[in-house]
Formats: structure tokens, sequence, C-alpha cells
């Protein structure tokens, strides 16, 4: 930051007579070099810093303290939605209306004191004013202002009562990510020309995911969201126009323990620039106008928060207190120029959300959109209703989230010992939850899924599962000795029979739609197949006068007939 003499450099005159007259300096000198000698003299002064801040009001002093308790600088707008905007002035009118005399806020009476000092800083999001205290000055500040604290105050919220509901999201992000690449492995599904799902393909792998959360996070919300990740982890690829798993990362994350698969699929998220939080918040329309936002600044500040609440295992807390105390500590998370005048953000019925006055309906609901939506879909949070019929109140974080908010594992990250998956009569295969998701994905690929609860998956073996499988280039002995293996060998004989015949008849017949060519007389028949033309078109004959013509060829040979004057 800038001494005192750097930041009254660029002073002119006139503000500079209107410190020193402000701070009781009697000019011996006109010229500016030597009034800023006299101004570095006295404001360096412990004795005159002494004076200056005993005169100062209880608003004055509050606004010096919380400089120097950020470390003796602050976001420009920040400061002045708290403690005033520091007036514009020329020469001219500043010695005509002498604000100094009169400040119309706290900050103008630390302006005129010569206490604070305005510039600008370039960082990543571009250039921002800031308010600060010189270098050499603060020292002066610290026998009647408390000393400067870390930047971020310690961010703590009350624990509230446990919720009369609890939505969990308790093996969610592993099961959902699951039955995508089940789908899209089993069932061909094809992108558009922007790589995008059609409608109905949507609808189709939405309804293979668990039921929605609660009612503001629909199921296609969910599933973009999954799909996406699942790109940016490389789960998925495009191949021939088709949307389908990418074999090798596919296999490593679906042999991999529980943990890492969700730290895997959280950690993508954490770091993807691509996916912007803000523009994916329901009610808000973010205009195409130029303005860009960081989604990883916002979210790492929300994510830097939540790992400070220091909260004891199943410990409930308030959504709105969160947001109530963000926008107190760092309402600029996502601003860090504080501009809120530039990005042109809508609501669903039009009306323009600009100015510090929406931070709720824009701020605000970001924070609830990660808290109520990204942050359960992955496992990172459950949330509290008080019924089915309200939206979500409280929040709690999982073991799962606070290892990915603190970066330390608390869950065995080693492969469990894989149970042996069961096969009945009734062609019924149980897989246990301990079970490896490469053997369930094994099972999914020639059996349906007909039950799931938290403790196992039923899976169904039947005729048209196994011919699906069989379509994709599956074989019976495939599928019998997968059996055999995740089984211990406890396969009924009968399942595998059955998997063997249907693998045995598949394909073996064809039915095809055919037209029946009659003639008047057998001579007709030589006739017709010695034409150059219309001979290769038609198909064997059944009897002397009839001759099978194929579907695809009906069209070209009744032409050729008209043509030839057998056919009106």
């Amino acid at each position: 930051m800038k001494s005192l003499r750097q930041s009254l450099i660029d002073y002119e005159l006139p503000l500079l007579k209107a410190i020193a007259d402000q701070r009781a300096v009697l000019l011996t000198a006109g010229d500016h070099t030597a009034v800023i000698n006299q101004l570095v003299e006295t404001l360096l002064s412990p004795v005159a810093t002494a004076i200056v801040l005993d005169d100062l009001s209880p608003a004055e002093s509050q606004a010096l303290e919380f400089l120097l308790q950020n470390g003796g600088q602050v976001e420009g707008p920040r400061f002045n939605r708290q403690f005033g905007e520091i007036r514009s002035m020329g020469p001219a009118r500043l010695e005509r209306e002498q604000p100094w005399q009169n400040p119309a806020n706290p900050a103008e009476g630390l302006w005129y004191r010569g206490l604070i000092y305005k510039s600008f800083q370039v960082s990543s999001q571009g250039s921002q004013e800031i308010v600060y205290i010189p270098d050499d000055l603060r020292p002066f500040l610290n026998p009647k202002i408390p000393q400067p604290q870390p930047s971020h105050p310690d961010f703590q919220i009350e624990a509230v009562a446990a919720p009369a509901l609890t939505i969990s999201s308790f093996n969610r992000l592993r099961e959902n990510i699951f039955r995508i690449l089940v789908y899209l492995q089993t069932t061909p599904v094809r992108v558009q020309q922007d790589e995008a799902l059609a409608a109905a393909d949507k609808q189709a792998v939405a309804q293979t995911l668990l039921p929605p959360l609660h009612r503001h996070t629909p199921s296609e919300a969910e599933l973009e969201f999954l799909l996406h990740l699942c790109r940016r982890a490389e789960l998925l690829t495009v191949a021939h126009g088709r949307l389908r798993p990418e074999r090798e990362p596919t296999r490593s994350w679906l042999q991999a323990a529980p943990a890492r698969q969700i730290t895997e699929l959280q950690n993508t998220w954490r770091a993807d620039p691509t996916w912007n939080d803000l523009r994916h918040v329901p009610n808000l329309v973010p205009q195409p106008t130029g303005w860009e936002n960081s989604p990883l600044l916002a979210r790492s500040k929300i994510l830097d928060y939540l790992a400070q609440l220091d909260t004891a295992a199943g410990q409930w807390l308030s959504i709105d207190h969160f947001v109530t105390l963000v926008k107190q500590i760092d309402p600029d998370f996502q601003r860090p120029t504080g501009d809120y005048d530039t990005w042109y953000i809508q609501d669903r019925h039009g009306n323009f959300l600009m100015g510090f006055a929406h931070w709720d309906e824009v701020e605000g609901a970001l924070i609830r959109y990660l808290l109520t939506f990204i942050l359960p879909v992955l496992g990172v949070v459950d949330l509290g209703s008080p019924d089915q019929t309200r939206d979500p109140t409280s929040f709690c974080l999982t073991p799962a989230g606070q290892s990915f908010l603190t970066g330390r594992s608390t869950i065995d990250d080693l492969p469990p010992k894989t149970p042996w998956l069961r096969v009945d009569h009734n062609f019924l295969v149980r897989v246990p939850a301990q079970a490896s998701l490469y053997d369930r994905f094994q099972v999914a690929r020639f059996a349906q899924l007909e039950s799931y609860d938290p403790q196992r998956a039923g899976y169904h073996i039947t005729q048209a599962s196994v011919k699906r499988a069989l379509k994709n280039g599956v074989t019976p002995d495939q599928i019998t000795a997968f059996l055999t293996r995740v089984t211990n060998n406890q396969t009924p004989l009968k399942v595998v029979e059955s998997i063997r015949n249907w693998g045995t008849r598949y394909a073996t017949v064809a039915l095809e739609p055919a037209t029946l060519l009659h003639l008047k007389h057998e001579a007709l028949a030589s006739e017709l197949r010695q034409h150059p033309g219309l001979g290769p078109l038609l198909g064997e004959s059944l009897n002397p006068t009839t001759i099978l013509i194929p579907a695809r060829h009906v069209a070209q040979v009744k032409r050729f007939l008209i043509e030839l004057g057998y056919l009106e």
C-alpha cells in the first residue's frame, strides 16, 4: 500500500489546503511540495494523531476501526455502502462549498482529516477502487483503534433444532452417476448438432434417476448438472454421434473405492470454470450484454465459509442465518470490484435486479442454490425441512462433505472386500450395497433394475434384457461366466440354461415384408428375368407363376412393369 506522501502527491492544492484547515495546520508556504511536506510532518505526528482521534464521532471511529480490522484497505463500494460515499469535487466547488466544515458522512469526515485515501488496484477481476490507510500512518492509529484482525473473522452460526423432515443425500451422487452410465451404455442416445440431447432422450434418462430431493430440484435440472459433471470428469464421450461412457475412465471410476468415487466428482465441480452456477439459479435470467463473472471465485468463497463452520457431526444450521452472515461479512464475495450496476440480470418477470438493493435476489439466491441443489446433489450436505410441502430451511454437513471441505479424508479409501451376489430361481439378482459398482454395472447390462434401497439393488434377468445385451455385443458365455464368478458358482442351473437358450435362438430367423408378383403364364417369368434392369430386382420364385419382390424393390419393379407395358 502507498505511503502517506505517495497518497498526497496527486492531490490538487485546494484539497491539500482543506486537509490542512481541518487538521489545524498553519501553512507557511503556498507551493505544492512545501504543503505536502508540512502535512506529512503533522499527520505522522503521534500527538497530532491522538488529538484527531479524540475528535472523531462514534460513526467515524467505527469506519476507521472497520478499515483496520480488514488490514487497512477495503473495496471502495463495500466501504461506501456502510459509511457513505466521498463526493467528487473539483477545485472551484471545493473552495466554494468547503465540505470539510460539514462532512456528509463518516467517510468524508475521515477523508478531510487525511486519515483515509482512495486508489485503484488491478486484479484478475479488473481494476477496482479501494479505500485505504497509508502504511506509515496506520501504526499511529493503534493506540486508539484496536489492532488489525484477520481479514476473515470467525464465521460461526448457532445450531438449530433438528428438522421434522430430513432430506438425505447419502450415496445419491454415486447412484445417479452410475444410472446415467448404465443407461448410456445399454441404450443408444444420439446427440444433436450442439452435442445436447433431444428432449425425449433427456426425459428418458431423467426417469432413471433417484426421485428429486425436493420440489425445487427437478430431475431434468439434476440430469443437466450430472451430465456436465460426467463430461468434465471424462466419463462420457461422443463417438459416431452417440453419447456413451468412455471405456477406461469409466472402468477406473467404477472400480474405485466409494470415497474416491465421490471425491473425484466433487473436486471436478470445485475446479470447473465452465459450469457457471449463477447462470443456473432458478428465477434468474442473466442477460448476455458482455459482462462476465467468475464461478470459481464465488464457489471458492462459499466453500471456504462452509469449511470454517465449527460444527459437530449431525449439527443442523439455518440456511437463512448462513446467507445473512455472508451478507454481513463478505457481501461482495462474487463481485471483487463491488460493481452492482453493470451485471445485467433479470428475474423471470423481466425486472432488472441491478444495484446492491437486490443482493438477496441475486447473491442470496446463488448461495441458496448452492446449499439446496448443488451441494446436496454432490453429497456435501443433507437438508432439513418442516414438512414435504415447504422449502428446506436448514442443512447439515455430511461426513463426505466435511472431508471435501477440509481436504482431510475421514473415510476408508481402500476398496472394501466385495460380497457375493445372489441369483435365485426366479431370475432375480440381489446386489448388496457393498458390492463393486463395476460388478453391478455388468449385471445392469443384461438385467433390468427392479428394486433399490440403500442396502441392496435387485435386478431381474429376462429374455428381453438378455436380448438387449446380445444386441450390444455381449455373448451368452460372457454372461454365464460372469455370474459364475460373482456368485461363487452358485447361479441356479435353470438360469444358466435359459440364458444359453435365449442366446442360441437369438437372430436365427428373420421376418421381412414382401410383395407377390403373379403372372398369367409361365413364360413371362423367364422373359422378365432376362430384362437387364428388371431382372436383378426380382426375388425368388415361389412357383412357376409367382415371384417374390423384396419390399425395398417394389417401387422400382412397378415402374419397370408400367414402362414395359406389363402393368396398367
